[in-house]
């Protein structure tokens, strides 16, 4: 019989192995997920699988569907634009937090990934360069020292990387923009502009994507 600490470090791998599956797309919205199936590949006794799904759910990336069981939550574009808006409001807040915080050498590392998103952009190696993009904005997040919104913001950004793993594979357009606006976001930081005009350009450059977004999605 399993004991305590077995099952939880169980549940924790089948946590991890479910959930890059569904953030890989290997698992796509409406996929249903049988936690008998899985507990048999994993090795384990169904109880961490299920404790495992449980926590899947409280995130919204799986939901319980009568007789149908356990499916990958489906979530559409609508729900996307909702949740994309929300993460634009707290990353601007994050960011102003932030910009007193970070030093030059902290903004010296954002200029590299800037630069690395840069050459992912004329290779269009366009994975690559929303990998980028995503620790571009950690980074500064993370600099804000706010461990709940740093929390709500990376769930946030879990359920939207479970609908669209890269949405600049959609609006390639945009990335040029997006590294222009990162110039120019980190010159803001150095020369210690206001903390409002921070957080307002940090919430706007994030709508310019979800705009982008917006627009695209409209002529489909």
């Amino acid at each position: 019989m399993e004991n305590q600490t077995q099952t939880q470090n169980k549940q924790e791998q089948a946590y991890d192995i479910i959930k890059s599956r569904i953030m890989s797309g290997e698992y796509g919205a409406g996929f249903r997920l049988v936690i008998d199936r899985l507990a048999k590949e994993f090795g384990f006794s169904a109880i961490p699988v299920r404790e495992a799904v449980r926590r899947l759910e409280a995130e919204n990336l799986v939901e319980y569907e009568k007789f149908s069981g356990v499916r990958v939550t489906r979530i559409d574009e609508g729900v996307y634009i909702e949740t994309l808006s929300v993460l634009a409001v707290l990353e601007g807040y994050a960011t102003r937090l932030a910009s007193r915080k970070l030093k030059q050498t902290d903004l010296d590392e954002l200029k590299d990934i800037n630069r690395q998103m840069k050459a992912a952009r004329e290779q269009f190696d366009l994975s690559n360069y929303s990998s980028l993009n995503k620790q571009f904005h950690f980074n500064i997040a993370q600099a804000a020292e706010h461990k709940f919104l740093l929390h709500q913001m990376a769930t946030l950004q879990d359920r939207i990387d479970a609908i669209r793993s890269s949405v600049f594979m959609l609006i390639p357009h945009r990335t040029t923009d997006s590294i222009d606006e990162h110039s120019r976001l980190i010159t803001m930081m150095e020369n210690q502009a206001s903390e409002e005009e921070i957080e307002l350009f940090a919430r706007q450059h994030k709508m310019a994507t979800l705009d982008a977004f917006k627009r695209w999605s409209a002529t489909r």
